[in-house]
């Protein structure tokens, strides 16, 4: 049995490294579980507007790839491209999706098409659903992939009408999809998960654009995604605190929503220079496991509308990025920070305005102090802000000065924070700005133990 022992922890070692294991928890034909309990919650658990969480054939037009604009991940997982890509008569197509709400965007690219003599038929292949907001849950019947994805439309859920995915927007969504995925793979981020966005593609002509959101492993069944309107949400909310043995819902959330959040956003921006110009629970989520039950962790989504520190992202490997960006999104000489936990939306019965201000209280209690731990800013420094806006249901805020050794200490080690082993000038980046990054992986532990 000796000998066994050391082959059963390299066997171990090895299967917790694999990161491409899928487990098909259900027929290929059959939306997976956890994804139709995302869509339900999108769509029936948020205080704005209750919408449709049924099925559809989600038409297309096909398109030939080389009269795009494409942008693709390295690492897009080949059931998401054989979804929207395809081979017909030797050549690739595009099937370009068409939101079901959408009367006005998709007819001038049927316009387009047939002033270019190409058929401009609407075919459908995938399956989809609605959500909360214009994105969609595109869902592969063949091969049991599902994932977000946006274009255009004149209808949408919520307070937001027309509007139009520019194929600039997605370009850009590309660009800093792949920069923070790129810089968190190599950072040790206990409360943070991303959703990536692996593909974009654009129609530049009429400026639009295609982008697509990873699901991660939601289709696997291994975690619920929920949307963070729906913690808040007049019943799902308490339903969902009372699944997990709590009575006291507003605590629950705090608990569970608010605090996890904060340190989310904090290694999030600490670690990137980036934070939400729209930080509000649209872009939010709560991973939690088979069970329902909350992991500690925050999902962050939809990246493209956000601001940009300068004097941080200057002094990374990723520094060009600048050039592409919005200039009015991006700052100098401050670090702002928001959070708006029910903007957009409508709070429920038992959320008091007096429970918001003090789930406002306690995001900048758990943020500053992530925020300092991994910046060196000093807590003392970043406490003399006061709270900003709490009047109302909406965005809680704070801006911090950038002045002094502190600050300037953070921003020129900032490559260090995204992985590197020296700063952009040459310098060596010290335990202090490393001690948050992957000492480690897996395939290494096994080779040190065969040693």
């Amino acid at each position: 049995m000796k000998f066994l022992t050391p082959l059963l922890i390299t066997t171990l070692l090895l299967s917790s490294c694999s990161n491409n294991i899928i487990r098909k928890l259900t027929s290929a034909g059959q939306t997976p579980y956890a994804v139709e309990q995302l869509v339900t919650w999108e769509t029936k658990a948020n205080g704005v507007a209750v919408r449709s969480n049924q099925i559809f054939d989600l038409n297309h037009y096909e398109i030939p790839l080389d009269l795009l604009s494409s942008e693709f991940a390295s690492d897009l997982s080949q059931d998401i491209k054989d979804s929207l890509i395809f081979e017909k008569n030797g050549e690739a197509y595009v099937r370009w999706l068409i939101n079901p709400e959408d009367t006005k965007w998709h007819l001038e690219v049927k316009k387009m098409l047939d002033e270019a003599g190409l058929d401009s038929t609407v075919h459908s292949y995938l399956k989809g659903y609605l959500t909360a907001s214009r994105s969609m849950i595109a869902f592969n019947p063949e091969n049991g992939s599902a994932f977000s994805v946006k274009v255009s439309t004149n209808n949408t859920g919520g307070y937001w009408n027309d509007k139009k995915q520019t194929w600039d927007d997605a370009n850009q969504i590309r660009k800093i999809s792949d920069w923070v995925k790129d810089t968190l793979s190599k950072m040790d981020t206990k409360s943070l998960v991303i959703q990536d966005e692996p593909l974009g593609l654009g129609i530049e002509s009429l400026d639009q654009g295609l982008i697509v959101r990873n699901l991660n492993d939601v289709p696997t069944g291994k975690h619920y995604y929920l949307p963070g309107f729906s913690a808040l949400h007049e019943t799902e909310g308490k339903l969902l605190a009372q699944l997990n043995g709590s009575t006291d819902v507003v605590k629950f959330w705090e608990d569970n929503y608010v605090r996890p959040l904060a340190k989310a956003m904090a290694e999030f921006s600490a670690l990137t220079g980036v934070y939400y110009d729209s930080p509000h629970s649209q872009n939010f989520m709560i991973e939690l496991d088979e069970n329902k039950k909350p992991t500690g962790r925050v999902v962050l989504r939809d990246f493209g509308d956000s601001y940009l520190n300068r004097d941080f992202v200057s002094q990374t490997a990723h520094a060009s990025i600048l050039n592409i960006w919005e200039k009015d999104n991006i700052v100098s000489g401050k670090f702002p920070t928001a959070v708006g936990l029910l903007h957009g939306n409508s709070a429920p019965s038992w959320l008091t305005l007096n429970d918001y201000k003090r789930y406002g209280e306690t995001f900048y209690k758990e943020y500053e102090k992530k925020f300092s731990e991994i910046s060196g800013i000093p807590l003392t420094k970043l406490q003399q802000r006061p709270i900003a806006g709490a009047r109302a249901f909406s965005y809680l805020s704070k801006a911090y000065p950038t002045e002094g050794d502190d600050w300037k200490r953070f921003f020129d080690h900032a490559n260090c924070l995204g992985g590197a082993e020296t700063t952009l000038s040459g310098q060596d980046c010290g335990e202090f700005f490393t001690k948050f990054q992957k000492q480690d992986n897996c395939f290494g532990a096994v080779q040190s133990f065969a040693q």
